[in-house]
């Protein structure tokens, strides 16, 4: 079960698709079809091959130490392969990274642009939000200061704060689409282009799931920092939402 706040953390990032897609040049077609690929990829990628593995190791023999695709190709005497898998690995994080940057660059930007975050972070060189992405390259710099300051426990607090701050963005979008529904008429819903398989039910268990895994971080204590440090940036967002008065700003 304490499992699921690290496995969690894998999947961070799919909701960059709707990002995307305001920058598609046929988002009612390329939408649909990168959301339909998501479950193909995850049984793909994260099922299948965790197959693979325990069909040649058994679980109680993957240590954690190193990776379980080394550990395989270690096992077969395939010694060039482990050095590969890092390159093909070095090259996921640099993907995933740069997919960070244009996420959370774009959603920045776009708030700035609305007046929810400071303005300077809307100016933009070639439709790119240069200012917000210099903001967060400096926030890389912080994780590699972490890396050298906390080597052991480092991916721990990174995974776990990276799961929190992913699964309230998941909770948040499932609650404003609830709550988008439930404000639509009926012919509104039948005139949607792609509509959510499930209606209902697949909302509500997904909510449930969330706050299961909440419940999780509060039970386990190694998610004690990432919880407080989560919350705590909550409380701080929602005060200076206050404060600077951008909750009427939506209304201008």
């Amino acid at each position: 079960i304490s499992a699921f706040i690290l496995v969690l953390f894998a999947f961070g990032g799919t909701e960059i698709i709707g990002v995307a897609g305001t920058e598609a040049e046929d988002p009612g077609t390329a939408i649909p079809k990168a959301v339909n690929t998501v479950p193909v990829r995850i049984l793909l990628f994260y099922v299948l091959a965790i197959g693979v593995i325990l069909l040649l190791n058994p679980w109680r023999e993957i240590t954690g130490e190193e990776s379980p695709f080394v550990q395989i190709f270690d096992t077969l005497g395939v010694n060039w392969a482990a050095a590969l898998l890092n390159v093909v690995v070095l090259t996921a994080a640099l993907s995933a990274i740069n997919a960070d940057l244009f996420g959370a660059g774009r959603v920045v930007a776009g708030m700035a642009r609305e007046r929810l975050a400071p303005r300077a972070m809307a100016r933009t060189m070639r439709g790119v939000p240069v200012v917000t992405t210099v903001a967060l390259l400096r926030v890389l710099v912080v994780g590699v200061l972490l890396n050298y300051a906390l080597p052991e426990e480092v991916f721990t607090i990174v995974a776990s704060l990276a799961t929190f701050a992913t699964i309230f963005v998941w909770l948040m979008i499932l609650l404003a689409q609830v709550a988008s529904r439930r404000g639509m008429s009926r012919q509104e819903r039948a005139e949607l282009a792609f509509p959510v398989p499930l209606w209902p039910f697949g909302q509500l268990f997904a909510i449930a799931f969330i706050v299961f895994t909440f419940g999780i971080m509060v039970w386990q204590p190694a998610y004690h920092t990432a919880l407080g440090v989560g919350a705590g940036f909550l409380v701080v967002m929602t005060l200076l939402y206050a404060v600077t008065g951008r909750h009427r700003a939506g209304r201008v």
